[in-house]
């Protein structure tokens, strides 16, 4: 508690660990460990510490108190009331509780109920200076300027060795437009504390939302003179030159400060990260080399290895970045930013499970640290955890709910998982804190548009017209729903808006020629379609558009010709030869189609392609070639279902052994899942052939279930229920299966079956 009161919260931090060793019940030191939480803003850490506190002894009044005020400032009015109510149940009169219910009841707009109780607590210590100050902003926020200057002032005269009271004085002066007087009353402050560089700060603060950065800047150069000593009012020196945009000056400054306190490793890092944001990739390496030999293993020598390494990770030079992370972890095993970094470089090896290991131990450490959940949802996207990753940002949101990237990434996922519902629903959140803000519409009118809500899209895409009538998004948006509503020629007029604007735009001229199939314009559409090559004789996709156009007009020639020069402008785009396949197929060439397949899986990799190539070569029995080609597909997309499904099915026709039999398992696990009877069929039939009868019958039924009219299910459902001497079940399916006169892999061991089963 005496170093508590001194100010020297680091050894008084220690010294609470040691009583929570000794006594893990002790509700005071959890209650005071909390309070040095806050002092850091760690709210999440106070939130648990305070809680514990009240847990252990729900009368520590003070607990309940700094609980509820952490509910409060949270938004948690309801939470925050019953803290306050618990403490108050303990001591009514509590001058604390008092003044926070009023803080409570003035969010909840309650203002009246809030000053009565502020004055209540006045009443009875008129030196109250949390009462006065709220009492003052209260009266302030209801326009009654003079009336809060006065308590302010008069809260002021009593505690002129408060900061607080100088700040709240110096606000509603600003409400009230007395600049002279701001400045008089920040100038205040200062004198009474000249070495506390905060005190300065306000004053820069309030002159840089003035627009009067000289001001600012002189209040620095005044604080860098009065406090030599001072790193960090050099440091806000060039923060503040930064901020204006003035880049050659912060360089000039930083590099002379870095040069008078060689010994000062601190300003040497602040240059590397203005060596790099400036893309000086050589002076930054330089410094801070510098910075690690001088530091050695201090905070900021930790700090250079791990700026370094994440800069080496972006150069691929993967092994040293290891090298320098372990040095630091060896001297801090929590250093947060190095286990970042080292979990981002886990990712980018493919090795999502080290990366979460990591993430997991610096959240421990850091339960705010919401890039960590951002960073460890993508660890669980690339394991396939989409439930992990879904949790990983809602945690991250909860943290701060108005970060716009993890709400963003949340939505993604969202959509990619096909909760559509889920992802309007962030979205409608997020134009709370971002009304206007065009991607938050813009990825709301998509959503809108998947679930085929085609009012909600007008709705939003009017309100982007509205907000953004120089972005072609609203026009293209409320195209494609007149579109869908059978206004075709309207659409239409707004895909031209949206040409107008964005010339090379291809989902406007889709939506454009869709408009004018509607309207039996197919003529119109290509000409449309040309007067966009012809401006833009680049435009690869408008020359695939205008080949998928003569496709539909049966045009052979034309379209392969349209194919090929989109092809020649962009040779590893996979869609024209897609076109090439489809339009060899309706002419009944497969030889065409075979070759087609294979010269763009090579060209592309695009592994629908090659699931097409490799279907072709099972085809006309060249299974190497087809097991070849979806290992292939593997190798770069693991995941990859459909490649997955067949290679096992492949192998599965082979006599395997139990290493064949267990890889076979390997690609289908996670199929249980699926809801696909082709995916589950598969799935069953890998357990069959591998034995487990009791793991493949449900399975297999659920496909048949699913499934019904495939023969290839109801065979493998009789053999399953041969094998489990159910007779008469066995012959009903491979009689169905049989009787669909559709041929499928095993017809013949089928027949076979029959006849022995009849």
């Amino acid at each position: 508690m005496t170093l508590f009161n001194q100010g020297n919260f680091t050894k008084a931090r220690l010294e609470f660990k040691n009583v929570l060793q000794i006594d893990p019940k002790d509700a005071n030191a959890y209650y005071m460990f909390g309070r040095i939480e806050e002092k850091d803003e760690n709210w999440t850490k106070a939130y648990a510490l305070h809680l514990r506190a009240t847990e252990l002894d729900p009368m520590h009044v003070d607990a309940q108190v700094h609980l509820g005020t952490i509910f409060a400032l949270a938004g948690e009015n309801e939470k925050a009331l019953a803290a306050v109510d618990a403490a108050m149940n303990v001591k009514p009169d509590n001058p604390s509780a008092m003044v926070l219910k009023g803080f409570i009841k003035a969010k909840m707009g309650e203002t009246d109920a809030a000053i009565d109780d502020v004055l209540a607590v006045i009443e009875t210590d008129p030196a109250n200076v949390e009462a006065a100050s709220l009492l003052a902003s209260l009266y302030a926020d209801q326009g009654e300027l003079a009336r809060a200057i006065r308590i302010a002032k008069d809260s002021l005269a009593r505690h002129t060795d408060r900061a607080a009271s100088y700040l709240l004085l110096a606000r509603i002066y600003a409400q009230a437009d007395k600049h002279d007087e701001v400045v008089r009353v920040l100038s205040d402050l200062i004198r009474t504390k000249p070495e506390d560089l905060e005190n300065r700060l306000h004053l820069v603060t309030y002159f840089q939302k003035q627009g009067d950065n000289d001001q600012a800047v002189q209040v620095l150069q005044q604080a860098i003179a009065d406090l030599p000593e001072s790193l960090d009012a050099k440091l806000a020196l060039i923060a503040l030159y930064k901020s204006q945009g003035v880049m050659d000056q912060a360089e000039a400054v930083l590099e002379q400060y870095a040069a008078e306190a060689p010994e000062h490793t601190k300003l040497k890092l602040e240059l590397a990260r203005h060596y790099l944001v400036s893309g000086r990739k050589v002076e930054a390496d330089k410094t801070l080399s510098q910075v690690i030999e001088l530091a050695d293993r201090s905070a900021d020598g930790l700090a250079a290895r791990t700026i370094k390494a994440s800069v080496m990770i972006k150069e691929r030079a993967l092994d040293e970045a290891v090298a320098l992370l372990e040095e630091v972890l060896e001297a801090d095993p929590k250093y947060k930013d190095a286990l970042f970094v080292r979990a981002g470089l886990a990712l980018v090896s493919d090795d999502p499970d080290k990366g979460i290991a990591d993430l997991r131990t610096l959240l421990r450490e850091d339960p705010s640290y919401v890039k960590a959940y951002r960073l460890k949802a993508r660890a669980h996207l690339k394991k396939g955890e989409m439930a992990l990753a879904k949790q990983s940002l809602e945690d991250a949101i909860k943290i701060r709910p108005e970060e716009v990237a993890a709400n963003f990434e949340l939505v993604q996922l969202l959509i990619n998982t096909r909760d559509f519902d889920g992802a309007v629903g962030i979205l409608q959140k997020m134009r709370r804190f971002a009304p206007g803000d065009i991607k938050v519409l813009q990825s709301l009118a998509l959503v809108q548009e998947k679930l085929k809500r085609w009012d909600e899209v007008t709705n939003v895409a009017e309100l982007l017209i509205l907000k953004h009538p120089g972005s072609p998004v609203g026009y293209y948006y409320r195209g494609l729903s007149q579109l869908n509503r059978n206004m075709a020629s309207s659409g239409i007029a707004d895909f031209e808006k949206v040409l107008e604007l964005q010339p090379n735009s291809i989902e406007a001229l889709i939506g454009l020629a869709k408009g004018l199939f509607v309207l039996k314009k197919p003529e119109g559409a290509l000409q449309r379609i040309e007067k966009v090559v012809e401006a833009n004789p680049e435009h690869f996709a408008a020359l695939n558009l205008k080949g998928e156009v003569l496709l539909s007009q049966k045009q052979w020639d034309l379209a392969e010709e349209a194919f090929r020069k989109a092809l020649i402008l962009r040779p590893e785009w996979s869609v024209p030869y897609r076109n090439l396949v489809n339009l060899n197929t309706l002419k009944g060439d497969q030889e065409g189609v075979l070759g087609l397949l294979e010269e763009g899986f090579e060209k592309t990799g695009d592994p629908v392609i090659g699931v097409d190539l490799a279907n072709n070569y099972s085809r006309i029995g060249r299974r190497q070639s087809a097991i070849k080609i979806y290992q292939e597909i593997l190798d770069k997309h693991p995941k990859h279902l459909l490649a997955s499904n067949n290679l096992a099915m492949l192998l599965l026709n082979d006599e395997l052994d139990q290493g064949g039999l267990d890889k076979a398992l390997r690609l289908v696990e996670g199929f249980e899942l699926s809801e696909n009877p082709i995916i589950l069929d598969t799935l069953g039939w890998v357990h069959l052939k591998r034995g487990e009868i009791d793991k493949a019958l449900p399975i297999l039924q659920r496909a048949a279930r699913k499934g019904s009219g495939v023969p290839d299910i109801d065979y493998h459902l009789g053999v399953a229920y041969y094998r489990q001497g159910r007779m008469d079940s066995a012959k009903r399916h491979i009689n169905t299966a049989l009787a669909t006169d559709k041929p499928f892999e095993g017809i013949e061991e089928a027949k076979r079956l029959l006849n022995k089963l009849q």
